[in-house]
């Protein structure tokens, strides 16, 4: 069955007076029908413009250069914006990581909810309003006759967030885009959030792309997840097999940078050395050459593609890729000291 979202080669470019940030580039992927793939690297990576660049939300002076991006076989770079905003709120979604700054503080949330489906719908204003207290009650918002009445101001970030949720769901889309869901809440509302997004999921066959910087947010949400560096996806695999098979240096670095509750304690966690680089002035070879302990002579010079590596979690079947010219596994010794990598 062909893919629901499949992404060729995306190119998404900022000009500025200092030259050209290559902010996604050459990113390839896909997202099945039911699927969470779960995208996941430091800020910088490209991650929020690569969900905004399927949705065409690449404001100036950011263009997309290349590439394609097909949503159900259609390619959404070429649709006109009349057919782009059918798509927007209907078929794809999305969440967006300020819910504060991405509601409208002057218009109630039962306005707000009601617009999408008044516009991609068809339904008449007081039918909105009584959809809209549903999707309040179906995300959890007690009192929700009531609460419709109310500004943005007047609920807490996590009631926001899920007035956020219950927009994106609002038309019943084949796809929500998830950008940083949990970002500024505490970890008990960020739990609420995560299994509101996975009961809803399970309840609609919804696609979920899940963006965050933190690996744990997703490893027990998604079923696939890609990892970003310096606008590349540098590894892509199963979530099982990322966790138990990181293959690429800088997801060996987020893994041992965070505490594991799957591991015994073994010691102090490990920071990864250096910074990410500077877009404007990108290395010739691999972007996380720099602060790479397991780096290969060809990394210096040779961009590394992606190639299929082994999987472990079942029997080589699922499908694992990385961006690394090394052949390097979790636990195995660097070929550099950290002082050179520093």
């Amino acid at each position: 069955m062909a893919p629901l979202l499949e992404v060729k080669n995306l190119q998404t470019q900022f000009k500025s007076k200092d030259g050209v940030v290559k902010a996604v580039d050459d990113v390839s992927f896909h997202i099945d029908r039911g699927e969470t793939l779960g995208v996941v690297g430091e800020s910088g990576s490209g991650k929020s413009v690569t969900a905004m660049s399927i949705l065409r939300l690449v404001q100036h002076p950011g263009k997309i250069v290349g590439g394609q991006v097909l949503f159900e076989g259609r390619d959404l770079l070429k649709l006109n914006e009349n057919e782009m905003r059918k798509v927007r709120g209907k078929e794809i979604a999305m969440i967006f990581q300020d819910p504060m700054t991405s509601l409208n503080p002057v218009l109630t949330v039962g306005r707000q909810l009601s617009e999408p489906l008044v516009t991609h719908m068809g339904l008449t204003r007081d039918q909105a309003l009584k959809e809209s207290v549903d999707l309040l009650k179906m995300v959890g918002i007690p009192n929700a006759a009531e609460r419709i009445k109310n500004y943005p101001h007047h609920f807490s970030g996590g009631m926001r967030q899920r007035v956020m949720i219950a927009m994106a769901l609002a038309c019943r889309p084949k796809l929500v885009i998830a950008d940083e869901p949990t970002t500024a809440l505490d970890v008990t509302i960020q739990a609420q959030i995560l299994e509101l997004l996975e009961k809803l999921q399970a309840e609609t066959g919804t696609s979920v792309m899940i963006i965050t910087h933190a690996l744990g947010v997703v490893a027990g949400m998604a079923d696939r997840i890609n990892v970003m560096y310096a606008g590349h996806i540098v590894e892509t695999a199963s979530s099982d097999e990322l966790f138990e098979n990181p293959r690429h240096p800088y997801t060996m670095g987020l893994l041992k940078s965070i505490p594991r509750l799957d591991e015994a304690r073994k010691g102090r966690l490990v920071p990864i050395q250096g910074s990410p680089p500077d877009l404007l002035d990108l290395p010739k070879g691999c972007p996380f050459v720099s602060r790479c302990e397991y780096a290969h002579p060809e990394s210096e010079t040779i961009l590394p593609q992606l190639r299929q590596v082994p999987s472990v979690s079942d029997g080589n079947r699922s499908e694992h890729w990385i961006a690394c010219h090394s052949e390097v596994k979790m636990g195995d010794p660097p070929k550099r000291a950290a002082q050179e990598v520093a």
